[in-house]
């Protein structure tokens, strides 16, 4: 009887183990995923940035007329 406490005691403490390893790899790239999309976002942002700053305030609006 000593011997089956004993077996589920050390499967209790294994499951917990798992589950805290599975947790913290979620974790992990969860961080990474979110650090790349900070990232992509500071990039795309550059990006427009730049092509904003090529049109200038003081220009007038272009009306562009499209015909089928």
């Amino acid at each position: 009887m000593a011997a089956l406490d004993i077996l589920r005691a050390r499967s209790v403490g294994l499951g917990t183990e798992l589950l805290i390893r599975a947790t913290r790899g979620i974790c992990d790239g969860s961080l990474l995923n979110a650090e790349s999309g900070r990232a992509d976002t500071s990039a795309r942002l550059e990006d427009w940035t730049g092509v904003l700053s090529l049109y200038s305030a003081d220009k007038k609006p272009t009306t562009v007329s499209a015909t089928a």
